[in-house]
C-alpha cells in the first residue's frame, strides 16, 4: 500500500479522531490523577505510572480501532454484514425516490499517475445510475468535492442531501484491476451492500455494469428497456482508447490551460486507436470550449469544438454532450441564438439530469431577451449540480445582468469558494463593488483575479477600477501595455475601461474589434451594466442590431 493510500484507509477507519478523543481523554485522566493521587497520600510516582499505563494503551488502543472497524473491511475484500435495503423506509409510500451520491473511488495503485483510472471508474458508475427511473444521482461535481477529504460519509450524504452513499477503491497493476465498492445508507451507516472484483482490465466494462445493477438491486428499484440488460454500454471496445479517453476526462475537469491541452492530446490518441468513439470527440469538443476566449482566440477554438462536436453527434445522436457543445457554439460564436436554443432544449430533452445542458441554454437565453428565463435554467442547473463553482458564477453574473448586485454578489462569493481555483467568480465580485462605488474593493478583487489566473484580459478590469480609483495614468498605463502585448486579449473588457477614461471612440473601436474576432462576451452587449455609459450611442446601438441582440 502507498503512503497515500495508507493515509487514505486511517481517514476511512476514523483513526486519525479516535487518536485525538483518546489524547482528549488521556489528558482528563492526567488532571484527575494529579489532584486526586495525592489526597490518597499514594506516592508521587503514582501520577507517573499513570502517565506511562496511558501512553503503552495508545497504540493498544489504535491497534483495536483498525482491527475492529466494520466499515471499512470492505476494503480488503471482506464483507459486513448486511440488512434489507429499504428496511429503514419501511413501508411508506410518499417517500419519495431515492438518492445516491458516488464518493471518487480511492486509487490504492502504487502508481499514484493511476488517478484518473479511479476517478473515470467512479464517473462511469455515476453516468448509470442516472439512467435509473426514482434514482436521484448527486452530480459529478457535487461528489468529487469530497475528493480527498476527511470528512464522515455519513455528513457528505447529509450535504448532498442523499439517502445512500457508494464509496470504494481501485487497484490498477498492469493488466489486471481490482475494484471494491460497498453501498451505505446514510441514516445509520449499515452496508446495503459490498463486494470485491478481481478481473482483467478488458472486462472493465462489464465490472462497472456490475456495480451499477447490484447498486439499483440493493435500492430495490426496477428497471425498464435496454438498461434492464445493460447500464454501462460501451462506445469503444477498444481498452486502449478508453483509457486514453479517462486520461483526457480526468486533465479536462482541472479547467487550466495546461490541462486542457494535454486533455485534447489524450483525445487524439484516443481517436487514433479507435476513429469511431464519439465521447471522444464530445470530449474534445468540451475541451475546445473551456479554451475558447480566455486562452485560445475565437476564430480558433470555436471552430474546431463545432467541428469535433459534430462529427460525435454522426458517430452517436444521443450523446447530450455533445449537442450541448454544438448549441453553446452556435450561440456564442456564429449568433444563431434560435438554432442555438433550438440545439440545446434538444440536449435538456436528450437527458433532463444533464446539468451541463441546462446551463448552456441558461447562456443562450439573455441573447434572445430571456434574462429571467436564464437565472431559473442557471438554478436548475446547480440543483443538479450544487457544489458546482462554474454554475454558481454564470448564476451570479446573470443576477449582475438583471442588476440585483447583492444577490449577485453572494452567489459570486459562494462560487469563489466552491472552487479558488477560478478567477471568474472574482470578476463578477470586482464588478459588483464597482456598482456599489467600491473602487478599492473592485481592485482587489480583479487584481487577485489576475494572481489566480494569469489571463492578460483581467488587466482590463483592473485598469477599469484604477480610474473608478482616481488613478487615471496608471490606468492608461495599463491600457497600453495590454495593447503592445502578443498575449490574446478580450476587447468587449477593454471597452468599459476606455469608456470610463471618457475615450468612447476607443471604446467603441474596441467593440468592434471584438465583433471582428467573434468574441463571446458580446452575446451579452444588450444586458451588461458595463456598458451603459454607451447605451446612448447610436455605433453601439447599430452593433446590438447587428449581433442579434433581443431586448426582454
Amino acid at each position: 500500500m502507498t503512503v497515500a493510500g495508507f493515509w487514505t484507509e486511517l481517514k476511512r477507519r476514523k483513526i486519525v479522531q479516535r487518536a485525538l478523543l483518546y489524547g482528549i481523554v488521556a489528558w482528563i485522566v492526567i488532571q484527575a490523577a494529579d489532584i486526586v493521587i495525592p489526597a490518597l497520600n499514594i506516592p508521587e510516582w503514582g501520577v507517573s505510572l499513570v502517565v506511562v499505563l496511558l501512553a503503552l494503551g495508545f497504540p493498544v488502543a489504535i491497534v483495536l480501532a483498525w482491527m475492529f472497524d466494520k466499515p471499512s473491511e470492505v476494503l480488503k475484500g471482506q464483507r459486513r454484514p448486511t440488512r434489507p435495503a429499504r428496511e429503514r423506509r419501511g413501508e411508506e409510500e410518499d417517500a419519495g425516490p431515492r438518492s445516491i451520491a458516488v464518493l471518487p473511488f480511492v486509487n490504492m495503485s502504487d502508481d499514484k499517475e493511476n488517478e484518473y483510472f479511479s476517478d473515470g471508474m467512479t464517473e462511469e458508475i455515476l453516468n448509470a445510475l442516472t439512467k435509473v427511473p426514482d434514482l436521484r444521482v448527486a452530480s459529478r461535481t457535487s461528489s468529487f468535492a469530497f475528493k480527498g477529504k476527511v470528512q464522515d460519509v455519513l455528513e457528505i450524504a447529509d450535504e448532498l442531501r442523499v439517502d445512500t452513499v457508494v464509496e470504494g477503491s481501485v487497484r490498477k497493476v498492469q493488466n489486471r484491476v481490482r475494484v471494491t465498492a460497498q453501498l451505505i445508507d446514510a441514516d445509520d451507516g449499515y452496508h446495503l451492500w459490498s463486494e470485491t472484483y478481481d478481473r482483467d482490465l478488458e472486462d472493465i466494462f462489464k465490472v462497472q455494469d456490475e456495480i451499477a445493477h447490484s447498486i439499483v438491486d440493493a435500492l430495490k428499484l426496477e428497471l425498464v428497456g435496454e438498461e434492464k440488460e445493460r447500464l454501462v454500454s460501451p462506445e469503444t471496445e477498444d481498452v486502449e482508447a478508453y483509457t486514453l479517453y479517462l486520461k483526457g476526462r480526468f486533465f479536462f475537469n482541472r479547467y487550466q490551460e495546461t490541462d486542457l491541452r494535454r486533455s485534447l492530446d489524450h483525445y487524439a490518441q484516443a481517436l487514433a486507436h479507435d476513429p469511431s468513439y464519439g465521447r471522444a470527440y464530445a470530449g474534445m469538443a468540451d475541451t475546445w470550449m473551456q479554451l475558447a476566449d480566455d486562452w485560445v482566440a475565437p476564430e480558433t477554438a470555436y471552430p474546431e469544438a463545432k467541428t469535433a462536436a459534430e462529427k460525435a453527434i454522426e458517430l452517436d445522436d444521443r450523446l447530450a454532450e455533445a449537442h450541448t457543445a454544438r448549441g453553446k457554439v452556435l450561440g456564442w460564436f456564429e449568433w444563431d441564438f434560435d438554432g442555438a436554443e433550438l440545439a440545446l432544449r434538444r440536449a435538456v430533452a436528450s437527458n433532463p439530469r444533464y446539468a451541463d445542458a441546462h446551463w448552456g441554454l441558461a447562456s443562450i437565453l439573455p441573447s434572445n431577451g430571456q434574462l429571467d428565463a436564464a437565472i431559473e435554467e442557471a438554478r436548475t442547473a446547480l440543483s443538479l449540480d450544487p457544489l458546482s463553482g462554474i454554475f454558481s458564477y454564470w448564476l451570479a453574473r446573470f443576477l449582475y445582468f438583471a442588476r440585483r448586485y447583492d444577490e449577485a454578489r453572494e452567489e459570486a462569493t459562494r462560487a469563489a469558494e466552491l472552487d479558488p481555483t477560478s478567477f471568474r467568480p472574482l470578476l463578477v465580485l470586482g464588478l459588483c463593488h464597482l456598482m456599489e462605488e467600491r473602487s478599492e474593493d473592485a481592485l482587489a478583487s480583479f487584481r487577485r483575479s489576475l494572481e489566480v489566473s494569469g489571463v492578460v484580459s483581467a488587466n482590463a478590469f483592473i485598469a477599469r477600477a484604477l480610474v473608478a480609483a482616481g488613478q487615471t495614468d496608471e490606468a492608461k498605463k495599463l491600457l497600453a501595455a495590454i495593447e503592445a502585448g502578443d498575449d490574446y486579449v478580450r476587447h468587449e473588457f477593454m471597452a468599459p475601461a476606455y469608456a470610463a477614461l471618457g475615450d468612447v471612440d476607443r471604446a467603441m473601436a474596441a467593440l468592434e474589434t471584438a465583433y471582428e474576432e467573434r468574441s463571446a462576451g458580446l452575446v451579452y452587449l444588450h444586458v451588461d451594466p458595463s456598458y451603459d455609459v454607451l447605451r446612448g450611442d447610436e455605433r453601439y446601438q447599430a452593433l446590438v442590431r447587428r449581433i442579434g441582440l433581443k431586448s426582454s
